[in-house]
């Protein structure tokens, strides 16, 4: 029997997939308006719709990562460690007006034996601390808990974080 969720995130899937291919059909477009008139405004339009192009394929990735969690272990969220990458997600029920660091002792908590166990199914170790691989999404799911994107890559023989610099400044 399939997991109710399951539709709704091979839904989410095919959506993404579709704003891919949507977005590389309009940077087409004013690619070729760039060609035509190499002005600075359409270099900006042309890297406005760069961004545009690798949001959509950071949500087809995680919508990609969400169905093939839910397909292996059967579960909303988990980590996959597969062709040199780990990706998922955990839940984490976190308190109001918790300090930030027992905030993130819950979440290491949490994260650490199975990032281990990711890290170990590739044949590699961390190469940091288990915070550094996450990233908290907005809101909370259906039972009140905050979820955390975990993205990992192997570099050798260690897997090292591959959230941006940039996004996990956003969260503090």
């Amino acid at each position: 029997m399939e997991h109710p969720d399951l539709a709704r995130l091979e839904a989410a899937l095919a959506e993404a997939r579709e704003g891919v291919a949507r977005i590389r059909a309009e940077n087409a477009k004013l690619a070729d308006a760039y060609r035509e008139d190499p002005s600075d405004s359409n270099r900006e339009i042309m890297k406005r719709g760069a961004a545009s192009l690798a949001a959509a394929r950071d949500r087809e990735a995680e919508a990609r990562a969400a169905v093939a969690v839910m397909k292996k272990t059967g579960e909303r969220h988990g980590l996959l460690a597969e062709e040199g990458r780990v990706a998922g997600s955990i839940a984490v029920l976190i308190p109001p007006g918790i300090s930030r660091e027992k905030r993130e002792e819950l979440i290491e908590a949490e994260l650490d034996t199975k990032l281990t166990d990711a890290a170990e199914a590739l044949g590699v170790v961390l190469a940091a601390a288990p915070m550094n691989y996450t990233k908290e999404k907005p809101g909370r799911d259906a039972e009140g808990r905050t979820v955390i994107e975990v993205a990992g890559r192997v570099e050798g023989d260690r897997l090292v974080p591959a959230v941006s610099r940039q996004s996990k400044s956003m969260r503090s």
